[in-house]
């Protein structure tokens, strides 16, 4: 165990991506702001029916929800600002807090048309405050002045990683033991009723796909498959990327099909966290070679 801790202080094993999906989140938490601005009305200050009393962290420290839809105008706008701050690493740890703070609030005061991706996406804005994501796509990347800093940031940097992705796997393992206890799961017809809704009517071939019981028995049972073997398999670097690409289709297919982009957008961002640095820069160095390689053989066809 303690030889483990060690190598953990060595690098930041997640630096690379992990300032990718700093921009992704960036990006998405912008995307509700501006998609939710023509109802805010309704759905944060509390004008109409979807008011809510749930409490928030800043009711911890004395401020009232009530308080909070009164001056939402003002809260938005601070906000915004934290998500533009944190996507070009302004702040960095200190943003990245109080973009958690924000997040909690803003999911208290409207958690009615939260989604699954939306849990989880709180919890891994509150692991990426430990994380050091600001090596890339930053303003200004950290410099450490003294190596036990350094090393400390490294340590935490990684088990944030470690935990994002022992969180998914959790994620998958309830969410397959839950299924396992419903008889539509277990008696493997559950994509039929997913497919048959209108509500979810993603594809005019919905409804084909249906009426097909080899498809909707192969899809229940691929989906339990996939859900419960992820956990275990997807640590073992001879499977990894095989149970990674299964768990990408998965959630294409049901965004595809059942129109939940955003909770789908989340997981298979998360992925990406299974790679560390190393994996992640030889697979852009082997395609900086392919295309350079193309790119000359392209030049002598043309001569």
């Amino acid at each position: 165990m303690l030889k483990i801790l060690k190598k953990l202080h060595f690098s930041n094993n997640y630096s690379v991506y992990s300032s990718i999906f700093r921009v992704f989140i960036c990006l998405h938490l912008l995307k509700d702001v501006l998609f939710s601005n023509s109802t805010k009305n309704l759905i944060y200050k509390g004008e109409l029916f979807l008011v809510t009393s749930d409490s928030s962290l800043l009711e911890a420290v004395g401020v009232s929800t009530n308080l909070v839809r009164a001056n939402f105008d003002y809260l938005n706008l601070v906000y915004l600002i934290l998500i533009i701050f944190f996507m070009f690493g302004v702040g960095k740890y200190i943003t990245a807090f109080l973009l958690f703070v924000l997040v909690d609030v803003m999911q208290n005061l409207n958690h009615m048309t939260l989604n699954g991706g939306d849990n989880l996406l709180k919890f891994v804005v509150l692991y990426m405050v430990f994380i050091n994501s600001y090596d890339y796509f930053s303003i200004n990347s950290i410099k450490f002045k003294r190596k036990e800093s350094e090393e400390l940031s490294n340590l935490f940097s990684n088990l944030a990683g470690i935990s994002i992705c022992i969180h998914l796997c959790l994620v998958y393992f309830l969410s397959a033991i839950h299924k396992f206890h419903a008889d539509v799961w277990f008696n493997g017809v559950a994509t039929y009723y997913t497919l048959s809704s209108e509500r979810f009517r993603g594809t005019p071939f919905n409804l084909l796909l249906a009426k097909n019981g080899f498809i909707v028995l192969l899809s229940t049972y691929m989906t339990l498959l996939i859900e419960i073997s992820y956990p275990f398999l997807v640590w073992f670097k001879e499977v990894k990327k095989v149970v990674v690409v299964m768990a990408i289709l998965l959630h294409l297919s049901i965004a595809i099909l059942m129109m939940l982009y955003d909770f789908q957008m989340v997981f298979i961002m998360l992925q990406g966290f299974f790679f560390a640095n190393k994996e992640i820069l030889n697979k852009l160095q082997f395609l900086k070679l392919k295309i350079s390689k193309t790119i000359n053989k392209a030049k002598i066809a043309c001569t």
